[in-house]
């Protein structure tokens, strides 16, 4: 027989059954902040991991500079001193125009030589050697390029970032007694 004392405890085993799940149904028509549902979690995004290979920068070929540092001993045209684009640029914006007269008159050659850290690279005018000589200091640290253009005892200097200080052996090689031949 079911009496009212079993009815009540069936209903409240049920309330409590359920009761879990009404707790989300109440306050669900409010705004208020503190009524928010936090028996589930908020769905996140998955972070997307780009698995596709990205292409890495083809390495750029060594500057001049680079390329002058292991030059000791070769002579300018063998690394296209003159003829390399980059170099060629930095000697014409240095020199102006007297860019050309040094092109058409670095002829005759004396190997690069290298004495703490400073390139010195010489040319003149085929047959007219010592009065015509075009001397190419570079400073390989600080990339800076220097030229003097002594011409029938006129000399021209002609400085990129600022006088490079040049070895002794240098400065010798460029008094009149010692003119490339």
């Amino acid at each position: 027989m079911i009496t009212i004392r079993n009815l009540l405890a069936l209903g409240v085993l049920i309330a409590a059954a359920t009761g879990c799940g009404i707790s989300k149904y109440i306050n669900s028509g409010s705004n208020n902040a503190a009524a928010v549902d936090q028996s589930k979690p908020a769905p996140t995004a998955e972070p997307t991991i780009d698995v596709s290979p990205t292409p890495s920068p083809k390495p750029s070929p060594p500057g001049i500079i680079e390329k002058l540092k292991r030059s000791a001993g070769k002579y300018p045209h063998d690394v296209k001193l003159i003829e390399n684009k980059e170099m060629q640029a930095r000697l014409k914006k240095l020199l102006g125009g007297d860019f050309a007269a040094m092109k058409d008159n670095f002829n005759v050659e004396s190997p690069i030589e290298i004495v703490g850290g400073i390139l010195m690279a010489s040319g003149c005018q085929a047959h007219y050697c010592g009065p015509n000589t075009y001397y190419i200091f570079i400073d390989l640290a600080k990339d800076n390029i220097n030229v003097i253009h002594i011409e029938d005892e006129k000399t021209s200097n002609y400085f990129e970032k600022g006088r490079i200080k040049l070895p002794q052996k240098f400065t010798d090689a460029m008094s009149p007694s010692n003119d490339v031949q």
